[in-house]
């Protein structure tokens, strides 16, 4: 329930993030979990108090900034784990979330990962599309969640695709 308190209260702050300027696509040092992606171009990057990685973010589309959220230090375990914790967890935390699809994909670096595809509401019931990525990296998982507007998940799913093939070791 506290991961998920943080990305609504991540995803409210970004939504006021109109001032900050956006900045050209680029390789993001994540040092806290020894790990960079590319960001698309013309996104955010905040840092935020209390959390050790950097947020990646659009302008709000359809009532939600489009974002990229690391999910905390990477988890030691396999893969399949982490993804039957993370969705048994998200259904019981969250009455509205409901996983539409898992695929497999292998980053550019060789990395291979798991892409959950899901959606669910926020306390206002405005529909989200929410990805999560899993990226088996040694003994290691990285997880990183994605998420826009539901209505406008068509224009922001490749540009998340994207950013998480593009993910490499920093190990």
């Amino acid at each position: 329930m506290k991961r998920i308190l943080i990305v609504m209260l991540t995803i409210s702050v970004l939504a006021g993030c109109s001032g900050k300027k956006p900045v050209p696509a680029g390789r993001l040092m994540q040092p806290a979990g020894k790990f960079s992606f590319v960001t698309p171009e013309g996104w955010f990057r905040t840092k935020l108090a209390g959390i050790d990685f950097v947020i990646s973010s659009a302008e709000s589309d359809n009532g939600v900034s489009p974002n990229i959220f690391v999910e905390g230090p990477p988890r030691s375990g396999v893969i399949s784990n982490q993804v039957v914790q993370m969705t048994r967890g998200n259904r019981d935390e969250l009455h509205s979330y409901a996983v539409l699809q898992q695929q497999e994909f292998t980053t550019e670096s060789g990395l291979k990962g798991i892409k959950i595809a899901a959606r669910r509401e926020t306390k206002e019931a405005l529909p989200l599309a929410v990805y999560h990525f899993l990226i088996q990296d040694g003994d290691r998982v990285i997880v990183i969640t994605c998420s826009c507007a539901e209505a406008v998940k068509h224009k922001y799913e490749p540009a998340f695709d994207a950013a998480m093939k593009s993910l490499q070791s920093e190990k």
